[in-house]
């Protein structure tokens, strides 16, 4: 009779473990598939700063005929994007949140642009190094960012809490 509980506990528990784990996946696809629904529009969206005054979308002529010049990929490549930018290109601050096609690594494209960015303003306006080498790339959703700020950290925790 006692191995006949124990057996009973142990098969309770794991019956336990396993609805556990279940619900568990459940909210994690609940959360990708909300994840997924997020478009760069609604990313990039509500983020402002003086020095943030421009917004390019992909869709938009002017994203798509330079995607080529800013990431080194067609613009077939980029299933979603946009860039918050200085649009008199006195700061170096920029925003890219890029959603590229499979097979394509976004994480260096991004660094690649960071460099590049980096090579342009230390020339141009050497004050802005700081903020470049301060700059964040990093994946949020299914987006690979480039952030250059000063206020890089807060404008990473506002673009999370949109996922």
């Amino acid at each position: 009779m006692n191995m006949k509980i124990k057996m009973t506990l142990l098969l309770t528990a794991a019956a336990l473990l396993m609805g556990g784990c279940g619900k568990s996946t459940v909210s994690e696809s609940t959360a990708d598939t909300a994840a997924a629904e997020v478009t760069a529009a609604d990313l990039l969206g509500g983020i402002e700063d003086e020095k943030l005054d421009g917004i390019i979308m992909s869709g938009d002529e002017k994203f798509d005929k330079n995607a080529g010049k800013f990431f080194s990929v067609e613009s077939a490549d980029i299933l979603d994007g946009g860039i918050l930018y200085n649009t008199e290109g006195g700061y170096a601050d920029e925003i890219s949140a890029i959603k590229f096609a499979d097979g394509i690594d976004g994480q260096k494209i991004l660094k690649d642009r960071l460099e590049s960015r980096t090579s342009t303003f230390r020339d141009y306006r050497p004050e802005e190094l700081d903020k470049l080498e301060k700059a964040k790339v990093l994946k949020i959703g299914g987006f690979d960012v480039l952030i250059i700020s000063d206020r890089a950290d807060e404008f990473e925790k506002a673009l999370g809490k949109k996922l």
